[in-house]
């Protein structure tokens, strides 16, 4: 709800804005049909991105995922530095003592932390406010879980859990290619637009790390979940061969955008903008209904503001 309350917000503001700049006599001139005759407009984009949540399970640790928690527990050596760190920030937890996690205290609920987004784009106005755009889109989402350790007590005792944070980063791109048509006639200065198309998106896991944080959250222990040797076995003090292993890949989905052109003159407009996809990533993940690993699509949203320079302002320079 607080979302869609933000994304009301920034397309009023741009109503407010203009209202207000009528109302004190200014005057806008420009040619008219500059913003739909045939030609090109270009533009440069920020804002913000909401990731979905079904995309944001792949870093929740289970068993069943790709990249999971298994990776380190079933590693006797790496369960066994995360016990000395656990003893040295848990003092009652011993090294005797057994630890692991359960499926259940994991996040089945997740979600991406807000992020930024940048986009850059190119719309050919074809005739009668109709035209086709290609738009790339860029941003870096970060995804934090946190799971409570079990463990088994030699004396029998227990106490508070463990806490383990999971910190996941990935890069995603997305290039839409979409009709567009521009509502022109609804006002000299403020005109509602629609683009509706096709998306390819690529992701690239960056981080995938286990963490174990003390009293102050600073890291004590960092461990990757990401396997950089090929499926073998991690021994200490062996010299290991590392690859350079791509987590995500491409993928495809639906998008749409809707917003206002603010112009501001024959050259320049500025056009707050509403982006959704529906977009399948590259990235399985466990369901717990179908008990199976899938590809869902998810829905991602964000909210931006748009520099559009068309064809004439380069035409007259």
């Amino acid at each position: 709800m607080n979302r869609i309350i933000i994304v009301a917000i920034f397309l009023l503001s741009g109503f407010s804005a203009f209202a207000q700049r009528e109302q004190v006599g200014e005057t806008v001139t420009f040619h008219d049909t500059t913003w739909y005759d045939r030609g090109f407009d270009f533009y440069i984009g920020g804002g913000m991105f909401f990731g979905g949540k079904k995309s944001a399970l792949y870093y929740n640790g289970s068993s069943h995922n790709e990249c999971n928690l298994n990776y380190l527990f079933d590693n006797e050596y790496r369960r066994r530095e995360i016990l000395e760190q656990v003893v040295k920030l848990y003092p009652y937890v011993s090294m005797n003592d057994e630890i692991g996690f359960r499926e259940e205290d994991l996040n089945w609920n997740p979600q991406y932390n807000l992020s930024a987004c940048v986009s850059l784009g190119v719309r050919y106005k074809i005739r009668n406010n109709w035209g086709v755009s290609l738009s790339y889109t860029f941003s870096r989402l970060t995804a934090i879980n946190k799971l409570l350790l079990t463990y088994t007590s030699v004396s029998g005792n227990n106490y508070k859990a463990p806490e383990l944070t999971l910190s996941g980063k990935e890069d995603r791109s997305m290039i839409d290619l979409s009709v567009s048509y521009l509502f022109s006639g609804a006002h000299r200065v403020v005109k509602p637009f629609l683009e509706v198309g096709a998306q390819f998106n690529y992701v690239r896991v960056k981080k995938f790390d286990a963490v174990l944080l003390d009293e102050h959250n600073n890291p004590q222990l960092t461990l990757t979940l990401l396997d950089p040797y090929g499926g073998a076995s991690y021994v200490p003090g062996v010299d290991m061969q590392t690859y350079d292993v791509i987590y995500g890949g491409g993928g495809f989905g639906f998008s749409f955008a809707t917003g206002l052109k603010l112009v501001v003159n024959k050259y320049v407009s500025l056009d707050p903008t509403f982006y959704g996809c529906m977009s399948r990533l590259n990235l399985p993940v466990y369901d717990l209904n179908s008990k199976s690993l899938e590809k869902p699509f998810t829905f991602n949203y964000g909210v931006m503001l748009r520099v559009v320079m068309n064809d004439f302002f380069f035409h007259n320079r």
